[in-house]
């Protein structure tokens, strides 16, 4: 394993992975079974190897770096940068930018071009952390080239990083229009004191697949004064408040709301959670997946994320309702105008940040931005996999403070998906329609960028 600067130990899986007797593989065009015997596959692996740098590099960001949509936005850039390298050497789709065929066949470049174009996005698109050792690492374990094989590798690699951040340049992503907060009920306003509305202009971000941040948006929340509503409001008022004594959450319910948070600094996030589930996946239930396979798997998952978060993001924001948290719905609910709502203005959500103090996320509830990225995560998965299901049981962990040491087990992309939807309400921070709404513009998203975005 190899220690960087950082702290962090990383590396390549250079050794033997052992996979149960029996163990059903589902990848790309169909369902493999393994041999009966346990099945020892060598992995050196550039793409996965970047990736788990890329999460890793997640819970050391802070501020606006740390944001769900800009730590989605440097994945796509980085997969993309990989994929138009891969592909360019040998084809497995359609380019996203480029494909110089100067690299066609130069298969001994391989990861010298991986390397170069993760490593060349990552310190325009993370400039404040330092990926040197990272890199530096890479080309020790790489193997060996020839001048010619080299300098072909590095050149592509070059060439398709710069592509993809020249391009990222100009997507709107540093946007700073002022955000109005309404004083309406229903209407979002900040619940820590000192506490800004977060990235209010991501939505108008340019999208990685889809064309544009309101392609798939989703219709409006329900009404304040409706049935539906109350129901909402007073299941998350049950299932999602603080005080012990009053909730209904059971322990497991509890365990889920944390294990999912990925809120705080210190964590990868929302979308980082769903890289690290990707690359515990391809390293120990795809051993057969080459840097060809992952390349297109990754670019497709980070694409469908980064999208998912600008589509959530104009949900939330830059509709005619950006809808006020639990937090303020539930203390506030002598305003809404509905009968069968009470207010409480002692409600204080289960969230807590690292010394325990109670919050909601800085922006509208509807849709929640962890619902979406679930779905869409698991409509890639699904659909580049060929199944929802598998045949093993995924022993999933979490890097939440709160969750410390939990595992979690699925045998499915949906029921990952929907649990991570549903534990934003024992969090107390979403309505059951944020997650539901979230998940199905998720899969919308997904489904448009495996359909179109690579071929």
């Amino acid at each position: 394993m190899v220690q960087n600067k950082r702290g962090n130990s990383r590396g390549f899986s250079r050794g033997r992975i052992l996979l149960p007797v029996g163990t059903l593989l589902a990848v790309a065009g169909g369902t493999i079974a393994v041999p009966v015997n346990a099945v020892a596959v060598d992995r050196d692996d550039h793409v996965l190897y970047w990736n788990k740098v890329l999460v890793d590099s997640f819970q050391e960001l802070e501020d606006s770096e740390a944001t769900p949509g800009a730590v989605a936005r440097a994945g796509a850039m980085m997969n993309i940068a990989v994929y138009d390298a891969v592909n360019s050497i040998e084809s497995i789709g359609n380019r996203y930018l480029i494909k110089p065929t100067s690299a066609a066949g130069y298969h001994n470049s391989l990861e010298v071009a991986i390397d170069h174009a993760a490593y060349g996005v990552l310190r325009e698109a993370l400039p404040r952390l330092d990926f040197s050792d990272e890199f530096d690492a890479a080309r020790e374990q790489a193997r060996p080239t020839t001048a010619e094989e080299f300098a072909v590798g590095k050149d592509l690699g070059e060439k398709t990083s710069r592509a993809i951040t020249f391009l990222r340049d100009r997507d709107a992503s540093s946007i700073n229009t002022p955000y109005h907060i309404g004083d309406q009920p229903g209407d979002w306003r900040p619940t820590s004191p000192g506490v800004p509305p977060l990235t209010p202009n991501w939505g108008r971000v340019k999208p990685f697949g889809i064309d544009y941040g309101a392609q798939y948006r989703p219709p409006l929340p329900p009404a304040l004064t409706g049935a539906e509503y109350a129901a909402e409001l007073n299941e998350v008022k049950e299932y999602g408040g603080a005080d012990t004594s009053t909730t209904s959450r059971t322990a497991d319910q509890t365990e889920i709301a944390h294990f999912w948070a990925n809120d705080l600094d210190g964590t990868y996030k929302a979308p980082g959670h769903l890289y690290a589930l990707t690359n515990d996946i391809v390293e120990n239930r795809m051993p057969n997946s080459d840097s060809y396979e992952t390349a297109k798997l990754y670019a497709l998952m980070s694409i469908a994320l980064a999208d998912a978060g600008i589509a959530a993001w104009d949900a939330k924001y830059l509709t005619e309702v950006d809808l006020w948290r639990p937090e303020t719905a539930i203390q506030l609910a002598d305003t809404d105008g509905n009968p069968a709502t009470v207010g409480d203005p002692d409600w204080e959500p289960l969230s807590p940040d690292i010394d325990g103090n109670r919050f909601s996320p800085p922006f509208p509830a509807y849709v929640s931005g962890h619902a979406a990225y679930a779905g869409a995560w698991a409509g890639i998965m699904e659909r580049y996999t060929g199944s929802d299901t598998f045949e093993y049981a995924l022993d999933a962990t979490t890097v939440d403070p709160h969750a410390d040491g939990v595992v979690r087990t699925f045998d499915s992309f949906s029921q990952m998906a929907r649990e991570n939807a549903e534990s934003r309400i024992y969090l107390g921070v979403h309505f059951r329609s944020d997650a539901e709404q979230g998940l199905v513009l998720g899969d919308r998203v997904a489904a448009h960028v495996f359909a179109h975005a690579l071929g």
